[in-house]
């Protein structure tokens, strides 16, 4: 910038000019507080891109409980995600949702990562997620053990049972029915829960149930190849010679179910290496079956009969006076329809072990050495018998007993499986004991005999009135009434006489009336005998009534 100079005088009345330096730039103070918000929202800006995750779509089945920028994804009850969106499926099936999660949570969205809508539920005998009720639904996660990312998932429908961070093994149990089991269902060891049912699934076949269950630790080690699984739901009632006996493990089994499991003592259960996890066992119905040793060497043999089987069942026992020597294998229809005989086959497998014989291995034809055996106890009079086994249910067994008086009958070893000679059971021939006592009853001629003695009573009776007339007249005899008195005794005692001579002859051993009243008195007498006899041997067997004729010693 030129100023004009002050000295005009000195320079001819003319100004001079100055050259001065130009000055700096300066910002007003009012704009520092804009330009340091403007810097701190780009800080903000660039540190949110850079703590921002990835993105991930959940799909759900339905939409209950979701709300865009509201639901809350959580893991260990920390928030890690949040719902952004939410919307139908192309073809309108489920519903997608998508997530936004930190940079942190990355490494948490793995393959198996699994996800879920947390509400207010009751399951069985548990209630979860009452907390929900106050502060809304939200979305679980259960983080899966996968290296391998992954960016879009299908939420389980319902809550796993047991989730990946517990530590224990999954087996597999095989059954036959599913029961009162059920998704949770808890299970036992030594009455402590020590695992649960984590689902359960039909095979292809569909003859059998596939029961995942999960043993938790410090219980999975209990569990080796030799470990017996049974379930323990509801009541277990049992009616034996110790009385009735009520079996349950615990409230939570009597109500929704459950299962146990133990490892028998020759099992060698703290020696045994732990079963490796998804080793399959099978589930048996009750404990006793479970704990039932297997054997190894069976024989197949049949049985006919010509009675009722009601009562008799599959796996009912095979007993060799009170010891369990097999059990029954199935029960099958014999008609012959030449003779039309029908019969009922029951197929039994026998342990030649328990009956210390040796035999071949399992399932197939005995073996020459248990052959003279079973002949000789055969020829001792061993038959096998259908008794009743409990009193309430009506159920029978199998008995294989010595019947020394049985007829005499040998085993058809041309037969695959060979047959064994049967007899009638207890229960059977007590039934016909009875139909003959009862038969000779009804043979007796009650109302002949009733008719006879009537007749026998009103005939003594007039011998009496008469007797005691002739007292009468005697007495006025002797009193001296005179001569009309003495004829009239004289007349009295021949009437008398008449009488007694009737008498004689009405009670002489060859007069009919006495043959008759000598028979009906000695049919009542073989009939009163044969009814003391029954009557003793009630009095000493009363079980005979249900249970049949007591056993005879060989």
């Amino acid at each position: 910038m030129v100023e004009p100079s002050t000295d005009v005088a000195a320079r001819g009345g003319l100004p001079e000019a100055r050259i001065q330096a130009p000055r700096r730039l300066r910002i007003p103070l009012v704009w520092i507080i804009p330009l340091v918000a403007a810097l701190i929202g780009l800080f903000l800006a660039g540190r949110a891109f850079y703590e921002q995750g990835p993105s991930v779509t959940l799909q759900f089945k339905t939409g209950a409980g979701l709300e865009a920028g509201k639901t809350r994804i959580k893991y260990k009850d920390v928030d890690v995600g949040l719902i952004t969106s939410i919307a139908l499926s192309e073809d309108g099936s489920s519903v997608i949702a998508s997530a936004q999660f930190p940079r942190s949570a990355a490494r948490l969205l793995v393959q198996d990562t699994r996800f879920w809508v947390v509400s207010a539920r009751v399951s069985g005998g548990t209630v979860s997620g009452l907390g929900t009720l106050l502060s809304g639904a939200h979305i679980d996660m259960d983080v899966g053990q996968s290296s391998e990312p992954r960016r879009d998932f299908v939420a389980l429908e319902q809550p796993p049972v047991v989730t990946m961070d517990v530590p224990g093994r999954a087996f597999v149990l095989h059954a036959a029915t599913l029961g009162s089991l059920s998704v949770g269902t808890p299970v036992y060891f030594r009455r402590v829960e020590a695992g649960q049912v984590t689902g359960f699934r039909l095979d292809e076949s569909g003859r059998r149930l596939d029961i995942q269950i999960f043993v938790k630790a410090p219980y999975d080690r209990f569990v080796s190849p030799a470990t017996r699984f049974w379930d323990i739901s509801g009541v277990d009632l049992k009616l034996s010679a110790d009385g009735l006996q009520v079996t349950a493990e615990s409230l939570t089994a009597v109500m929704s179910g459950g299962l146990a499991f133990l490892t028998p003592e020759d099992g060698n259960a703290g020696d045994a290496e732990p079963a490796p996890a998804g080793h399959v066992f099978r589930l048996f119905r009750t404990q006793d079956e479970a704990m039932r040793q297997p054997q190894q060497v069976v024989e197949t043999y049949v049985l006919r009969f010509a009675e009722s089987v009601r009562g008799l069942s599959v796996g009912a026992p095979v007993t060799l006076r009170g010891i369990t020597v097999g059990e029954v294998k199935a029960i099958n229809v014999d008609f012959d329809s030449k003779s039309a005989d029908l019969g009922l086959l029951v197929e039994v497998d026998l342990y030649p072990r328990l009956l210390h014989v040796r035999s071949s291995p399992p399932r197939q034809a005995p073996a020459p050495s248990s052959r003279p055996v079973l002949d000789r106890m055969i020829t001792n009079g061993l038959r096998a018998q259908l008794r009743s086994g409990n009193l309430v249910t009506g159920q029978l067994y199998v008995a294989l007993d010595f019947f020394p008086d049985a007829p005499r009958a040998a085993a058809d070893w041309t037969q695959t499986p060979p047959q064994l000679p049967t007899t009638k059971g207890s229960l059977e021939e007590l039934q016909a004991t009875l139909a003959r006592v009862m038969g000779k009853l009804d043979k007796l001629p009650i109302e002949q005999i009733g008719n006879d003695l009537r007749q026998t009573m009103a005939r003594l009776s007039s011998t009496l009135a008469q007797t005691e007339a002739l007292a009468k007249r005697v007495d006025a005899l002797i009193a001296g009434e005179g001569r009309d008195t003495l004829v009239a005794a004289r007349a009295t005692l021949e009437e008398a006489q008449g009488a007694m001579a009737n008498g004689r002859k009405l009670l002489a051993s060859e007069a009919p009336l006495q043959q008759d009243l000598r028979l009906t008195l000695q049919e009542l007498t073989r009939a009163a005998q044969a009814l003391r006899e029954l009557t003793d041997a009630l009095e000493r067997n009363p079980e005979a009534v249900l249970r049949g004729k007591p056993e005879e010693q060989p």
